[in-house]
């Protein structure tokens, strides 16, 4: 019994459920306070990593459940063509309507699996590639925490870790991320792990596999696939010359699989030159985004550093195809950070490749260098210094993870733990809602206040005339011209000429509203079809 006890507690696969199960009920931990937060009569609505964009996809998924294959922007009345750029949220939403499940739960549920599909999938490359010390690895990986500092943030100094204002980052949260950024994780997994089988048995179906896969990857997420891309030829280039040989076959393998990856990139680059917003969108993302990442990315990868360094050292010394395939994976986006806005994209896209796996497990070897040196010069007790210098690294590690760790999770339940209208919504607005969607075609422009605009696309079938700070055009002059007409100090004229120049046709006085101006807008033009306590909706009379 105790020696079956003991075989499970050290088997591999119980530590992978342990840890995995661990890091992933952290992950759920702020998801669940925040729901038993709500107060009686409101509904915590599940957000996750931003309130805007949560929405967003929300909408796009209420899109696709209502008949539509391609995106359209439900935050601008501007005509515009439609896209296939997010349009596998539409696909969520169709499988949400068939599975009878809000969409926002059919969001956290695609998370949850592909992060769960994610981290199998790591765990089996590691466990099959021969990267030293899997276990250790797997578990700097999950673990593995900024450094924390002193930082100014908004006037104020705060001690918050580094790269705190970049959430995929962030231990707690980058584990089971935004779903098309898990789904594009997985990809890379599937690719690097396909090129060391291909380089190892030559068999051809690893090449046509990841080839089938580029352009999906493309599709959901292609700064995953361009950070891959981008690591292989000098992986080649440089085992090649340290082997003195050329393996003309992987060679040819490779170039099938680059040339098909880098045409289904430029299919994607050429969707967002359709206009707005999809072209101002990638102009705003990654010709004007520039983040301090020189200055922080250092001490965003924390404690393991100094051993990834000796990582890279070894993996060069040790000629081996995957050993250099990952230190380019984590070293080749990194030297190209200082030239991103000359490559015309946002410095934040070189560290959407999982950077911290590449990082974790270049630290395991350079650990294994550390101990196999070590242990040369006391050979007479190889067994208790190892031991010793797992044990002491392990707890240095921890130690230096816990703060950051501690403050990711009371951070994540501070930040939507206010009772906002837009956060904890009144239940008492679902019949708004179903009315809208019983008396009003789909498509049908509402007028309403940023933020009330923000989250009627995903609970209702219309386009707000503003909603999202990236995807409504001319947002500026916009609200100017919106908070006017909630404050009721438009002439009766001028409301109505801003309504039917804009064809509008339903106007939301939601909570977010009333307060601006407790009464009834505009009485000569607008008529009330809705006049409840917390709504009131209108339509030109």
């Amino acid at each position: 019994m105790i020696k079956t006890v003991f075989h499970l507690l050290s088997s591999k696969i119980f530590f992978f459920l342990v840890t995995t199960l661990i890091i992933l009920s952290l992950n759920l931990t702020p998801l669940i306070l925040q729901t038993i937060h709500a107060p009686p009569g409101r509904t915590f609505v599940l957000i996750h990593n931003n309130a805007q964009d949560f929405f967003f996809y929300q909408s796009l998924m209420n899109e696709g459940a209502n008949g539509q294959w391609l995106t359209t922007d439900p935050y601008t009345t501007e005509p515009h063509e439609s896209s296939i750029i997010f349009s596998y949220f539409l696909w969520l939403g169709k499988l949400a309507k068939l599975l009878h499940l809000p969409y926002a739960i059919m969001y956290h549920l695609i998370r949850i699996i592909l992060s769960i599909l994610f981290l199998l999938t790591t765990y089996y490359l590691l466990l099959s590639t021969r990267i030293p010390y899997p276990r250790l690895t797997y578990f700097f990986f999950l673990f593995a925490t900024p450094f924390m500092h002193w930082t100014e943030e908004f006037g104020y100094k705060v001690y918050a870790p580094f790269m705190n204002w970049w959430t995929g980052m962030d231990p707690l949260r980058r584990i089971a991320y935004l779903p098309h950024h898990m789904l594009g994780a997985l990809g890379i997994i599937f690719i690097v792990l396909s090129l060391y089988r291909f380089h190892k048995d030559q068999n051809k179906k690893w090449i046509l596999f990841i080839s089938l896969l580029s352009p999906i990857l493309a599709f959901v997420h292609p700064p995953s696939l361009l950070i891959i891309l981008m690591a292989i030829p000098p992986t080649i280039i440089t085992y090649s010359i340290l082997n003195k040989k050329l393996d003309t076959k992987f060679l040819l393998g490779f170039i099938i699989f680059f040339t098909i990856a880098l045409l289904s990139i430029f299919i994607m680059y050429y969707e967002t030159q359709k206009g707005f917003p999809w072209k101002e969108a990638h102009i705003n993302w990654e010709s004007r985004l520039q983040f301090p990442l020189d200055k922080e990315i250092i001490g965003a990868f924390g404690f393991l550093v100094p051993f990834s360094l000796l990582g890279i050292f070894e993996s060069f010394r040790s000629k081996k195809f995957i050993y250099l395939l990952v230190t380019f994976w984590l070293t080749t986006p990194l030297a190209l950070i200082p030239f991103a806005s000359s490559l015309g994209i946002s410095n934040i896209r070189l560290i959407q490749g999982v950077p911290y796996l590449p990082l974790s497990i270049l630290a395991t070897i350079g650990i294994q260098s550390l101990i196999s040196f070590i242990i040369s010069r006391f050979v007479n007790k190889k067994v208790s210094i190892v031991t010793l210098l797992h044990c002491s690294i392990v707890t240095l590690f921890l130690f230096s993870s816990y703060p950051t760790l501690s403050w990711s999770l009371s951070s994540q339940v501070k930040e939507f733990w206010p009772i906002f209208g837009n956060i904890y919504i009144d239940n008492r607005l679902n019949k708004a809602f179903q009315y809208i969607n019983q008396k009003f075609p789909p498509k049908t422009i509402i007028l309403a206040t940023f933020y009330s605009g923000n989250f009627l696309p995903a609970y209702t079938h219309t386009v707000s005339f503003i909603g999202h700070s990236g995807y409504t055009y001319e947002i500026d002059q916009k609200q100017e011209k919106v908070i006017r007409f909630f404050e009721n100090k438009m002439d009766q004229t001028e409301a109505k000429e801003f309504i039917t120049a804009n064809k509008i046709t339903l106007i939301y006085q939601g909570p977010e509203e009333k307060p601006i101006y407790n009464g009834l807008l505009y009485p000569e033009v607008l008529k009330p079809i809705y006049d409840k306590e917390e709504a009131t909706l209108y339509i030109l009379k």
